[in-house]
């Protein structure tokens, strides 16, 4: 559980460099729309956006354990 916490503040702290490093205003061209915004407000919502897909894609996808969908594989009677 601590190394979780170390791995996922070092990724915190790189990702903060790395977005300050780039604060320029772009232009944004997004299906029909063209807007401008600065490049760290687009990265941090591009950021976001992913963890967020990703954890509703984990929940959904991971099958739960608490299921009892299994049939039990009755025992082997010749094997005693």
């Amino acid at each position: 559980m601590r190394t979780k916490v170390i791995v996922l503040m070092v990724i915190i702290v790189l990702f903060t460099i790395f977005v300050t490093q780039n604060t320029e205003v772009i232009t944004v061209n997004a299906f029909l729309w063209k807007f401008e915004m600065s490049l760290i407000v687009l990265m941090t919502l591009a950021c976001l956006l992913g963890a967020v897909a990703g954890f509703i894609l984990l929940k959904v996808f991971t099958v739960s354990g608490k299921r009892k969908d299994k049939k039990e594989i009755p025992a082997n009677p010749d094997l005693n």
